[in-house]
């Protein structure tokens, strides 16, 4: 299945989607890395789990698909999606004609079928340049109030069965709850989410060099390396460059502020806007990555 975890990634988001939602009970949150036993909430769906014992998880940036892959010596990724509204019935018709991936890629469900609440198939692959050493597993249920949540399973064939005793364990121990349309930031927790995090701009959109990077620490502390203007637009020149000190925000919701306060005396009080939109966060118009700092500790 040739690069079939990134075609995944693209391609099951354009029939279904895993709306990213920001906190409150632990609502998914895009770019944070969930460790074993640790809540996943997505109200939209009305959907509760636990990361499965041995893995650990992440809704990347850009992406309406949540990974889940193993911490241990087991090999595999389960890819967790949903939808709207469904019912097991309709989608056990949906998995046995096939969902094409691209021209040359198919997914099939092997005799799909439904025990109490849960949909669930051995899922093959036919085209071309299919790696038959993966194999997969495909499950599902529904909310009573109409959305339905999907685990995908790929594993090498070795490791198929212990995996598949995850995804099972992992959905059927899953709940539901009434569905919440709330806005997705009307309570966001900037203080956790930036805790321990990395502010990044970069080059261009495509990549290339770091522009500037601030590390965030849980402590309150932070380091930064600013090579142009970016979060600190319209300051004093000075702030370019490395620097150090404390910072803090404001308040919770969809739009904040954030503070720096320096170690160097020559350096007064910055403050910066800080807004999330979409999965994306701004400052000055400027969009900036956010990803685990390796210098907090």
């Amino acid at each position: 299945m040739k690069n079939l975890k990134y075609t995944l990634l693209i391609l099951l988001g354009m029939f279904f989607t895993f709306q990213s939602e920001a906190q409150k009970k632990s609502r998914i949150q895009p770019g944070r890395l969930y460790e074993t036993g640790e809540t996943l909430y997505a109200p939209r769906f009305g959907f509760t789990a636990k990361v499965p014992e041995g893995f650990q998880g992440m809704l990347p940036r850009e992406s309406e698909v949540f990974l889940l892959v193993p911490t241990t010596e087991t090999y595999g990724e389960l890819y967790v999606f949903g939808r709207d509204k469904g019912n097991l019935s309709a989608m056990r018709d949906t998995w046995m004609k096939g969902l094409e991936l691209s021209e040359s890629i198919k997914l099939k469900a092997v005799n799909p079928s439904v025990t109490d609440d849960m949909l669930s198939a051995e899922v093959i692959a036919e085209g071309e340049y299919i790696n038959k050493g993966q194999k997969g597993f495909a499950v599902s249920r529904c909310n009573p109030a109409g959305p339905c949540v999907t685990v995908l399973m790929v594993a090498p064939a070795q490791f198929y069965e212990s995996v598949k005793n995850s995804v099972i364990q992992f959905i059927s121990s899953s709940t539901f709850q009434p569905p919440s349309n709330e806005p997705p930031y009307a309570d966001f927790d900037w203080k956790e989410f930036l805790s321990n995090k990395v502010l990044m701009t970069y080059a261009s959109m495509q990549g290339g060099s770091k522009e500037n990077t601030i590390h965030l620490c849980a402590d309150g502390t932070f380091s930064a390396n600013i090579k142009k203007s970016g979060i600190f637009k319209n300051q004093n020149p000075k702030y370019k460059g490395s620097s150090s000190g404390k910072w803090s925000v404001k308040g919770p919701g969809p739009v904040t502020a954030i503070q720096f306060t320096f170690d160097k005396k020559d350096l007064p009080m910055l403050e910066a806007p800080l807004s999330i939109k979409e999965e994306q966060v701004f400052s000055n118009d400027e969009r900036y990555f956010v990803g685990q700092s390796d210098k907090c500790k």
